[in-house]
Parts: structure tokens; C-alpha cells; sequence
């Protein structure tokens, strides 16, 4: 990891407090990762220690961004902000596009592994959206099993099942 040090911010929205993980550099913010509601102040003390609460300025923006977006608008993220230097490869890839799916779609495993042209990496698919560092920037709650039903989401397929409700899709008639 880059050096500086880490901050974290708390935000409150209404699927539960999120914290964005985030290191300033000379002048430039860099997010290391959003942790979701059940996962937040275990990851915070395990992940990271000597953080410090932190504000800035683009982080605050980010935050307000996450929150409007949770309550239902569709908003495109800068990755600019978004520090992918840990990421693999391969994970980038599918981050990517799994980046690229607009609001009110989803797309299956399969579907992102056969973009890629890996006819069967549906499972190597999940494991990358499972370790995805930035959910709800990077919508991996858009992607589901073929069959329909929603699969993983960091341990909390109701938290999935409520992002997709808050882009007004209605989960059971999604393969009608």
C-alpha cells in the first residue's frame, strides 16, 4: 500500500452507516474502500489500523453522491478518485465492466465471464465482485446468478436486495 495516512468517513444513509476508507497524498484523494453497513467498524479496527476520522472536501462530495444515489438517483461515479493499484488484473476487468451496467439492469455471472470471453468463469466473476473494494461505486449488486436469484453480496444478500429495490426494479420478475 501507498504511504500517507488513512482516514475514514462515516455517512449515514438509509440502508445503514457506510465508511469510506480514504488516504491523502500530496493533494490528491485516493478512496481505498467502502465498507458496507455489517461490516463497517469490524473492518475499520481489523483492516486498518492508526486511522483517524478525516474530512475532506471531494471525500464529503463523494459521500453526499452515495447517499442521493441510495435514495434512488442514478448517478455516474469518478473513478478517478478510487485507488485500483491493489486490484489484479483480472479483477479491474470485471470491475470495469461490471461499472458500465446502467441503473435498473443487472447482468448475470456468465454474462460478465462470456464479456470477457471466458465462457465458464462465472464462478471466478463472483470471487473478484465478492472482493470488490467499492461497492455501490462500482454496482457489483447488479450482477446476479443465472437462475435469478441474487447470490453473495459481501455477506448480506438483503443489503442487495435493497439496492436493488432502491433502483425500482422489482427482484421477482426479473427473468420475466
Amino acid at each position: 500500500m501507498k504511504t500517507g495516512k488513512i482516514f475514514y468517513t462515516i455517512l449515514n444513509t438509509r440502508i445503514g452507516r457506510l465508511g469510506i476508507i480514504w488516504r491523502k497524498e500530496r493533494s490528491v484523494i485516493k478512496i481505498l474502500e467502502i465498507i458496507l453497513p455489517r461490516l463497517l467498524i469490524y473492518s475499520i479496527r481489523k483492516d486498518y489500523s492508526g486511522i483517524l476520522p478525516g474530512k475532506n472536501k471531494i471525500v464529503e462530495k463523494i459521500a453526499k453522491k452515495i447517499k442521493t444515489y441510495i435514495g434512488g438517483k442514478e448517478l455516474r461515479f469518478n473513478l478517478k478518485y478510487l485507488d485500483l493499484s491493489r486490484l489484479g488484473r483480472f479483477q479491474r476487468k470485471v470491475l470495469m465492466l461490471v461499472y458500465k451496467i446502467p441503473k435498473g439492469k443487472v447482468k448475470t455471472y456468465g454474462e460478465i465471464a462470456r464479456q470477457l470471453r471466458i465462457p465458464k468463469g462465472a464462478r471466478a466473476v463472483g470471487q473478484a465482485l465478492a472482493k470488490n473494494p467499492f461497492p455501490i461505486i462500482i454496482p457489483c449488486h447488479r450482477v446476479i446468478k443465472s437462475d435469478g436469484s441474487l447470490g453473495g453480496f459481501k455477506g448480506n444478500p438483503e443489503l442487495k436486495k435493497k439496492l436493488l429495490e432502491s433502483e425500482m426494479l422489482d427482484i421477482s420478475v426479473i427473468f420475466q
